[in-house]
């Protein structure tokens, strides 16, 4: 292999030089891997691509349509397109900019993703991909991809990922069934073809033409906007009509998890996201043990990419958000913002003493394009006022500071298919702001140990994984509201601590 050191791959002259073993690839691994390589969702993609993004899950669907409408299910077709794509990424042109500029950032091109979704994908299926080794370095420097994401499954959708699961975990007789109550329904039966004629004997013997019947099946229903990453409702109506015809206890149980994970919103595996944390430590005892906290639980226990921003003054926070506006964060599958510092019911005080809306805050790192359709969770553990919920009894309290049925017939209304749209999504949706305490409350704080509402949050999102994320904060709040805490120089007596969330998730978020 010839470099011409700027990222271009070359082949020498006279001989193919073979990015993937075409000979070696089973048509069920060519199929998942031409599935995985794109997303159906149109919605979730930059404008300044569409086009581009369009074509290739329509191609790819096509595809998948084509092995089973041949009479003998050959995966030509298949295999020609994953070739030309390969070859194209093989060799289109690398162009390098100064790193960390904008330019550099403005540079990135959907071949470089798609490079690198290649490589992800290669090595999730077990393919072997060769010859591409300097190229995929350079886009990854490109991108500023640190180590943990270069080792992860980032940049594959996490969308996809969880339909390649569920084809896995279905039989080849249920596919067809899917497929079958598919055509039967009348809102789905016009989007896919209505005479494909494919035998459960064909199925069953011809390896990959379940998972092309069921991906031509997915994608169908992605580029017809009626499935994303969130909107998941009709596809889980068919598999809970799946498992009604089910006799089998085995398999009415995967068809029950099946069902189950459709109301989460998808996550891939690793990094599970992004979180960074806004810390002010002046003026704040016990802050630095705030930050080991975070980076315990969401760095190690639950697989987050943990960044740290000490004493932010405005200036931080707005380069905060051009920085999460780099392309490799549209691949993350959820960010957690961490916001400790003294503050009021309406503001958040930085390091340089600049009192920040929290409205606005909240606004500006909720509007990110990449993060829409996907969990947004805050955590905001300064004070909200300066009042506390005091206790008549005396008892033994932590010494703490402070941070600044209707009866009869009911007629429900029915939504017809025309009044529904999943294309269009709010940016304040899929969203979760927890605060350390109500409106006009003091939050408070341990000198030594730093917030107890951090201290709290962190250790039962490690002891609750895989769990609600509403549920776990449910805990929080029981667990809190039963400390009491007194602070001498600013009350008498003793009081409580009461936490509390508003969410406008329209799925599960369940702990990594």
């Amino acid at each position: 292999m010839e470099d011409e050191g700027d990222g271009n791959v070359l082949p020498r002259r006279g001989k193919k030089m073979e990015v993937l073993q075409w000979n070696c690839l089973a048509p069920a691994v060519q199929v998942k891997l031409l599935f995985l390589l794109d997303i159906g969702d149109m919605t979730s993609h930059d404008i300044d691509h569409q086009d581009d993004l369009t074509s290739a899950p329509t191609k790819a669907r096509d595809a998948f349509l084509s092995v089973l409408q041949d009479r003998q299910h050959r995966f030509v077709c298949v295999t020609d397109i994953l070739k030309a794509r390969v070859k194209h990424l093989q060799e289109y042109p690398f162009i390098s900019l100064a790193a960390g500029t904008l330019a550099n950032d403005l540079s990135v091109r959907k071949d470089d993703e798609d490079l690198l979704t290649l490589v992800h994908v290669c090595r999730h299926l077990g393919v072997e991909c060769s010859h591409l080794e300097e190229k995929t370095k350079n886009v990854q420097k490109k991108l500023s991809l640190t180590e943990e994401e270069i080792e992860g499954n980032l940049l594959i959708y996490a969308e996809n990922l969880r339909m390649l699961r569920l084809c896995d975990a279905l039989t080849d007789r249920q596919v067809m069934q899917l497929f079958g109550l598919t055509v039967e329904n009348n809102v789905l039966n016009e989007f896919v073809d209505t005479h494909l004629k494919v035998s459960a004997d064909k199925l069953e013997q011809t390896k990959g033409l379940k998972e092309a019947l069921f991906f031509y099946l997915i994608r169908t229903l992605e580029l017809n906007n009626k499935l994303n990453r969130i909107y998941t409702s009709k596809l889980k109506a068919l598999l809970e009509k799946l498992q009604s015809q089910t006799e089998s206890d085995a398999e009415r149980r995967v068809l029950s998890e099946a069902i189950s994970s459709m109301d989460d919103y998808p996550a891939g595996e690793r990094p599970a996201g992004l979180c960074v944390v806004f810390c002010v430590t002046r003026g704040r005892k016990g802050a630095e043990a705030e930050i080991e906290k975070v980076k315990h639980a969401f760095g190690k226990s639950l697989g987050y990419t943990v960044q740290i921003e000490e004493n932010p003054d405005k200036e931080k926070l707005e380069e905060c958000l051009r920085l999460l506006r780099k392309p490799k964060y549209k691949y993350y599958d959820s960010i957690v913002y961490w916001f400790m510092s003294h503050g009021s019911e309406e503001t958040m005080e930085l390091a340089d003493g600049y009192r920040i809306e929290r409205k606005a805050i909240i606004h500006e790192f909720s509007i990110l394009d990449h993060f829409r359709k996907k969990p947004k969770i805050f955590f905001m553990t300064q004070c909200q006022g300066n009042s506390t919920i005091r206790l008549r009894r005396k008892r033994s309290a932590m010494l703490v500071t402070m941070d600044s049925h209707f009866k009869g017939n009911v007629s429900y209304s029915e939504v017809t298919e025309d009044h529904l749209n999943i294309t269009a999504v709010y940016y304040q949706m899929d969203r979760l702001v927890a605060s350390a305490t109500l409106p006009r409350q003091y939050a408070f704080r341990h000198p030594d140990g730093g917030s107890m509402y951090v201290d709290i949050v962190c250790r039962l999102m490690e002891q609750h994984r895989g769990h609600n994320i509403t549920q776990v904060l449910e805990r929080v709040t029981n667990t809190m509201h039963q400390i009491l805490f007194s602070c001498k120089n600013k009350f008498d007596g003793e009081a409580k601590q009461a936490c509390c969330y508003e969410s406008t998730l329209q799925k599960t978020f369940r702990v990594p």
